[in-house]
């Protein structure tokens, strides 16, 4: 939980109406994006007035929560025939949900807690209204995307993956999800904070069908049910993956109990990669740390057809920026198929403050990776220079 002052007091949640207000959200917005990011390259932002809007935000619900008068979160819904922005539309596996209806569709963008309340029930409290109104206007889908540190979030509330990731110019890689809002079932299974507010609901309907249809459409389980529902299985999985790593290799696992190796796991998320896809992009901002569960990745300058290196099973990429809080440093694209175990700059930081031993162990692990890496490097530069 947060230190905040602010952490225990009661939270408002109301849409944003006047243009007051909703100039207050993309102040809040700029701050967060911009100032705290350092997505300086959005071109939406309005770097003079210190505002952070688009052209979807006209035809959107904005919601707002508050604490003691000050803005805790906010959160951007758009539904209808405008509900899914263009980009998102011409995905292939999309074109599957057009025979639903524009009125059955909505997409929800823009989620985001201010600092000190990261960790506090506010973002809850946001996408608890905004799924109650989509309940109200009969909502069938919610399509979002999200950074890989945050897809274990949304599958906790009931999202599911359901094509393959994308890469956006200015944010990176991002995976695309979507919530069957009354799918009963799936939200029982994964322990959904939603639930409670669906059978409250006077038309919660049957949402089955529509849910069944999603999982034989698209045969992607929620890793979250995986946990859920067979938990020893998949942790000896993910386990076994990283210590088959090559003979010799620093491991992230290294000197971590069985209890703090499955506690790293479930705080993780495993993103499934296509050959080609460029999981991190140089000067991206990234407050993730990615472990190789199989296949290859390389890792690249912009511009040089050589790569720095190729990174197998059980090794780590992204560690620089998730440790230094800087831009992503060089590209790192799949060579093939890969599966990767995303960890979050907040899973560390909660450890920092709950679990110290094993944050320490965590961390100096990386600090071997980082070393190493440094030897490396300065062997190469001599080799080339003959010093």
């Amino acid at each position: 939980m947060t230190d905040s002052p602010l952490a225990s007091l009661p939270l408002t949640v109301t849409e944003a109406l006047s243009p007051a207000e909703r100039e207050e959200i993309f102040r809040f917005r700029y701050d967060i994006y911009v100032r705290e990011m350092g997505k300086f390259g959005m071109v939406e932002a309005d770097h003079a007035n210190g505002l952070l809007r688009d052209v979807e935000d006209a035809e959107a619900r904005l919601y707002v929560a508050r604490a003691v008068g000050k803005i805790a979160g906010t959160l951007r819904v758009l539904s209808g025939s405008k509900g899914v922005p263009a980009r998102f539309a011409q995905m292939p596996d999309f074109q599957r949900f057009h025979g639903f209806g524009p009125d059955a569709l909505s997409f929800s963008a823009r989620l985001m807690v201010s600092p000190g309340l990261r960790g506090t029930p506010a973002l809850n409290a946001l996408v608890a209204c905004a799924y109650g109104d989509g309940l109200n206007r009969g909502t069938q889908f919610d399509f979002c995307t999200c950074a890989p540190g945050l897809v274990d979030l949304y599958e906790h509330l009931g999202y599911r993956r359901f094509t393959t990731n994308v890469v956006d110019p200015v944010i990176g890689y991002q995976v695309p999800l979507v919530l069957v809002l009354r799918d009963t079932e799936h939200l029982e299974a994964i322990r959904s904070p939603l639930l409670r507010i669906l059978r409250h609901h006077p038309d919660a309907g049957d949402g089955g069908p529509i849910g069944e249809w999603l999982r034989r459409t698209f045969p992607v389980k929620s890793v979250v049910r995986d946990w859920v529902e067979d938990e020893d299985l998949y942790w000896r999985f993910l386990t076994e993956k990283v210590w088959n790593s090559a003979a010799g290799q620093p491991s992230i696992l290294t000197d971590l109990s069985e209890d703090e190796q499955k506690r790293l796991f479930r705080s993780g998320t495993v993103l499934e990669c296509q050959r080609g896809d460029r999981i991190i992009t140089t000067g991206t901002v990234g407050k993730e740390v990615f472990v190789v569960l199989s296949g290859l990745v390389e890792v690249r300058l912009p511009g040089e057809d050589t790569p720095l290196a190729v990174l197998d099973t059980g090794q780590v990429f992204g560690e620089i920026a998730f440790l230094a809080d800087t831009t992503r440093s060089a590209d790192v694209v799949a060579v093939s198929d890969a599966r990767v175990l995303a960890l979050s700059q907040n899973f560390l930081r909660r450890l920092m403050r709950t679990s110290p031993t094993m944050a320490s162990k965590l961390l100096f692990n990386l600090s071997r990776t980082l070393c190493e890496r440094l030897v490396t490097s300065n062997r190469h530069r001599t080799q080339e220079t003959g010093f």
